[in-house]
């Protein structure tokens, strides 16, 4: 006759399995979920120096790099000659450990989007009617682009007067590299099996 103990332990590891099957059922039938949302993490480098005769941020980015993430629905993609917008992004300008800007959908004039090839972010800043300001990262891919892999192709623009300074430039991207990032379904699943394992390997010992 099995003991009260085990019995127990057997009840808690399979409520603890049912839970998280029921999550993974809940997050992959979501009748809300009217788009294939996907969010991708992207990484890059600039090049060791602007082009010349920039000014501004383009020289500071010299030998810098760029991170972020950004979500977009894959099922309109590749997007052949429309224009499909990102929902969300944050992609971070660092030099030396410093985010020297970040391009994000913080604001309503900013810009994102996904055109046959072609990815890019753009960040309207400070729009008055003293300045006008665009800082652009534009990132060129092979065809039928998706949303993820890899490109040496692509600048950062910089064209702003805060300041009543003219701030102009190019600098060039030098890779850049787009990885899908771990979906909710595979971190409930994780649990799951970790669970299930360590009841199994206590089972085992007792």
């Amino acid at each position: 006759m099995l003991s009260a103990t085990p019995l127990r332990r057997l009840s808690q590891a399979t409520a603890t399995a049912a839970l998280g099957f029921a999550m993974l059922a809940a997050i992959g039938t979501d009748p809300a979920q009217a788009v294939n949302l996907k969010t991708f993490n992207i990484s890059g480098n600039f090049a060791p120096a602007a082009l010349d005769g920039s000014v501004g941020l383009p020289v500071n980015l010299a030998n810098a790099f760029f991170n972020g993430t950004y979500t977009v629905d894959v099922d309109q993609l590749p997007a052949s000659s429309s224009f499909v917008d990102l929902t969300s992004w944050t992609v971070n300008l660092v030099k030396d450990n410093t985010v020297l800007r970040t391009l994000s959908n913080s604001l309503a004039v900013n810009t994102a989007y996904i055109q046959e090839n072609i990815l890019a972010f753009s960040d309207a800043g400070l729009l008055t009617d003293k300045n006008n300001n665009l800082y652009s990262l534009e990132l060129d891919f092979d065809s039928n682009f998706t949303g993820i892999g890899s490109t040496n192709n692509g600048k950062f623009l910089d064209n702003s007067d805060l300041g009543s300074v003219q701030k102009s430039g190019i600098t060039a991207v030098s890779f850049v590299k787009i990885e899908p990032v771990t979906e909710p379904q595979s971190f409930a699943g994780i649990i799951v099996f970790a669970t299930i394992s360590v009841w199994i390997k206590r089972k085992k010992k007792a």
